[in-house]
């Protein structure tokens, strides 16, 4: 039954979960992109929604098959300058369509040693590799938006971290740790997701491994500190805001840094019952995604 009343309808479709993995052979040495894409049209196609009338779409079928043609038909080294090309050849073949959305994400092999030399086409990944991520807008007649990211990344320090001069309440037990604490130091773990969005038009289009890499090598050089002594965080959230800083600072390419820093925390296990003393070197850990652990988010 039709409906009397009046809604506003903004469609959108596509194909998510498009594996698409390519060798790129350079004479006796390959290198190879694994790549997870997600592909989102926005444009005149309303029809297909109100009428039931298909003849403003494009199959996502098509859509996944464009995915493959466009990593065969281009060069490219990064995930983010084959996402530029995928929209734009959409754009370009589908006058009704006016915004392509894509999600990509690529799970990174590791070029294996043999002999102290790298291999020219043997590579490992592990079960749960670093991801690389990117999001782009590809809209007709404007610049196209890129973020471009890491995600699900595990980063560790075993000491030169506390957690001080929080609000106690009735229920608080958290213990402070630092100076004059329960502790001196803890672990401070997290399991990043790190997302940098470049200002319109300025891109690094054929550069972004490159400059990809400086951001995240920015990133955890600020967690980090210097190697020999590292650098005393008072909470995460100040090391996120210190990590942002540099990186704006450091690539004027960049607009935004966004960070998703959940704890993983590592509890000291109670040795006492067994006559031992326990100085942070035995822990039990936990897992961000099952266990109850803090979330800090930094824009």
């Amino acid at each position: 039954m039709a409906s009397h009343n009046q809604y506003e309808l903004t469609p959108t479709y596509g194909k998510q979960s498009v594996p698409v993995f390519k060798i790129r052979k350079e004479g006796a040495n390959h290198s190879i992109i694994d790549m997870v894409v997600k592909i989102m049209l926005e444009g005149t196609i309303s029809r297909s929604w109100l009428e039931g009338e298909n003849s403003e779409i494009v199959p996502t079928e098509t859509q996944k098959n464009t995915c493959y043609a466009l990593a065969m038909k281009t060069k490219f080294d990064s995930i983010e300058d084959y996402g530029l090309a995928l929209g734009r050849d959409m754009l370009e073949r589908h006058a009704h369509i006016n915004c392509v959305n894509l999600h990509i994400t690529e799970r990174i092999w590791e070029r294996a040693t043999v002999g102290g030399r790298a291999h020219s086409h043997v590579f490992v990944s592990s079960p749960s590799p670093i991801r690389r991520l990117c999001r782009l807008k590809v809209p007709r007649g404007a610049a196209a938006q890129v973020t471009s990211g890491v995600c699900d990344i595990k980063v560790m320090k075993t000491t030169q971290s506390g957690f001080m001069g929080y609000i106690k309440d009735q229920y608080t037990t958290l213990k402070p740790v630092g100076a004059g604490g329960s502790a001196p130091d803890r672990i401070m773990c997290t399991e990043m997701v790190a997302e940098w969005s470049y200002t319109e038009g300025r891109a690094p289009e054929g550069r972004f491994v490159a400059v990809n890499q400086k951001v995240f090598d920015i990133l955890i050089s600020t967690l980090a500190g210097p190697a020999d002594h590292g650098v005393f965080s008072k909470s995460l959230q100040e090391t996120a805001y210190k990590m942002a800083v540099a990186a704006l600072d450091t690539v004027p390419e960049l607009s935004k840094v966004y960070l998703a820093t959940p704890n993983v925390h590592f509890y000291p296990y109670n040795l006492e019952p067994f006559g031992m003393s326990n100085p942070n070197v035995v822990f039990q850990s936990t897992d961000c995604q099952s266990t109850a652990s803090g979330r800090i988010v930094t824009t």
